[in-house]
C-alpha cells in the first residue's frame, strides 16, 4: 500500500483525527466544506468519520 505525502504547513489550521487505521491530518477547511454540503462525505474515510461521529457524540452526550 502506498500513500500520497503532503506538507500540512500550507493547510493550517488542521485537525488530527486517530482513527481504527491509523492518524489522518485533516485540514479544517475540508471538514467545513463536507459540513456545509460543498464536498461529499465519502472524502472522508469511514473510520475518519466513525472517529468524529464518536468524538462529537462523547462531547453532547457529556
Amino acid at each position: 500500500m502506498t500513500a500520497d505525502i503532503h506538507d500540512i504547513a500550507d493547510h493550517r489550521p488542521h485537525l488530527t483525527v486517530t482513527a481504527d487505521n491509523g492518524v489522518h491530518v485533516l485540514p479544517c477547511y475540508l471538514v467545513r466544506s463536507v459540513i456545509a454540503g460543498d464536498k461529499p462525505s465519502a472524502v472522508l474515510t469511514e473510520p475518519v468519520l466513525r472517529r468524529i461521529i464518536e468524538e462529537w457524540f462523547q462531547k453532547v452526550t457529556a
